[in-house]
């Protein structure tokens, strides 16, 4: 019996899945996994970071699921370890992306949070050493 290796998967709610997925490739420099249609004008999509993946899926009344910014409230985040932070953020600020937080050193590594325009919050960070 095959075994798969244990991963934690961001899962996202958003308004327009394939919007936000072109989003993430230009802006942060995401690769695009993949964009289904699931019916009714609904989509999931995937998209990869190195080994990191993150699903997302369009936010519907009938699961109770909302994006930020259909919810008004930001909720979480999603965290990124990478190591170069810089030229990552002058990417995403000359593509446009909101900097909520401009690059900086902090105790945890160099850092920076954006917002995409879904309204979740990315935080992309060089770690320490």
């Amino acid at each position: 019996m095959p075994t798969v290796p244990t991963q934690v998967i961001p899962y996202l709610y958003v308004a327009d899945v394939p919007k936000e997925v072109d989003w993430l490739v230009r802006v942060f420099g995401f690769e695009k996994i993949a964009v289904i249609p699931t019916g009714n004008g609904r989509h999931h999509g995937e998209v990869r970071y190195g080994a990191g993946v993150v699903m997302m899926g369009t936010a519907a009344d009938q699961f109770e699921s909302k994006s930020p910014n259909q919810a008004k409230a930001h909720t979480g985040g999603v965290f990124v370890y990478l190591d170069d932070v810089d030229a990552h953020y002058a990417r995403a600020k000359s593509a446009g992306a909101e900097i909520v937080q401009e690059i900086a050193d902090q105790n945890y590594g160099r850092t920076y949070w954006a917002r995409c325009p879904e309204g979740h919050d990315w935080f992309f960070t060089k770690p320490p050493g």
